[in-house]
């Protein structure tokens, strides 16, 4: 028995309807905004913590209430960044270092606030800090040994035995210093953590002093605790920072990369170059990332596709039954 010709017209505008349905999902395209990631090496936004190493004391330039004058690593890596991110995402740079701070000094200024906005999205956070904990005491020692011109003076002059005492009572204060010390980094590395997403960075302390190798009474006290601090640094770090040990760089050059000399213990233009050296090595090491929002089309994918073919067989499905319940009525009459 042939299909009447009303179950004919009534397939093909099924089928019709079905290539229309298969056309317009297949075609269809829309554009939508995605958060695109890009990788690179250096951080698009610094920021510099900490005493008057990080802060650049001692460089031409520097003054006490500007970081951005003088050629510190601070600054030398805000050149070399600007120019390399030029074109991509920009590079900032913001130096809140203070000359003069201990480690209770920095975490009074980060509990503040005051540096809330700024550590919120900063790709990378870098603290020079202990200094001032521990190389006071030195000086007290130098002091107490009656020296007035530590590059002009004659052993023989030096009260030794009192000097012996002296180191007696000041290695008992280098000892608390270092204590508390142990427990103000801890207290850093928290509070900043919960401040910025941002990837943390200490760095170990120089010997200035090995530079005074006529006295051994200086130099062998000031190694020993300076190497307890930066024990203290790298041990610590499994809390959630990363070392930049910029001591070893310093090690036999006091006198080269530092003002030690005019019995200053900070780092000159050459040391500044080699700090700058370290952290940028860190930070490759590290890498970063930047994000831009872009526009893209969207085409259907193969879920789209399946979900046609399912539709395209599923109609087909209805057709062929249609026509077989209206073929088995036509055989009942």
């Amino acid at each position: 028995m042939r299909i009447p010709v009303l179950v004919k017209k009534a397939a093909a505008a099924v089928g019709a309807a079905v290539m229309m349905m298969s056309f317009s999902a297949c075609s269809k395209t829309e554009i939508h905004e995605i958060s695109v990631e890009h990788k690179t090496e250096v951080p698009p936004k610094m920021m510099f913590l900490g005493d008057s190493i990080a802060a650049g004391y001692g460089l031409d330039g520097y003054k006490k209430d500007d970081n951005y004058n003088c050629p510190s690593y601070s600054n030398i890596l805000k050149n070399k960044y600007t120019s390399e991110l030029e074109g991509e995402c920009g590079h900032t740079m913001v130096n809140e270092a203070v000359s003069g701070y201990t480690s209770s000094d920095l975490i009074t200024q980060i509990q503040s606030g005051e540096l809330d906005s700024e550590l919120k999205d900063a790709d990378a956070v870098v603290v020079s800090i202990g200094g001032n904990d521990l190389l006071g005491i030195l000086f007290k020692l130098i002091d107490s040994l009656g020296i007035d011109d530590i590059n002009n003076f004659d052993v023989k002059d030096i009260d030794f035995a009192g000097a012996a005492v002296a180191l007696l009572g000041m290695g008992s204060e280098a000892d608390k210093a270092l204590e508390q010390f142990t427990v103000n980094i801890d207290i850093i590395s928290s509070e900043l953590k919960s401040r910025t997403d941002g990837t943390l960075f200490v760095q170990t302390l120089y010997d200035p002093v090995e530079y005074f190798d006529r006295l051994s009474v200086i130099t062998e006290f000031t190694a020993q605790n300076i190497e307890k601090l930066n024990n203290i640094i790298s041990e610590k770090s499994a809390n959630g920072y990363k070392v930049i040990d910029v001591a070893p760089r310093f090690k036999g050059r006091a006198d080269e990369l530092t003002n030690i000399t005019k019995m200053d213990i900070h780092p000159n233009a050459a040391g500044h170059e080699i700090i700058a050296e370290e952290v940028d090595k860190a930070f490759r090491a590290t890498g970063f990332s930047y994000y831009t929002i872009e526009k893209v089309k969207d085409e259907p994918g193969y879920g789209s596709r399946i979900a046609v073919l399912c539709s395209i067989i599923a109609a087909a499905l209805i057709v062929i039954i249609g026509i077989v319940l209206i073929v088995r009525q036509k055989l009942k009459k």
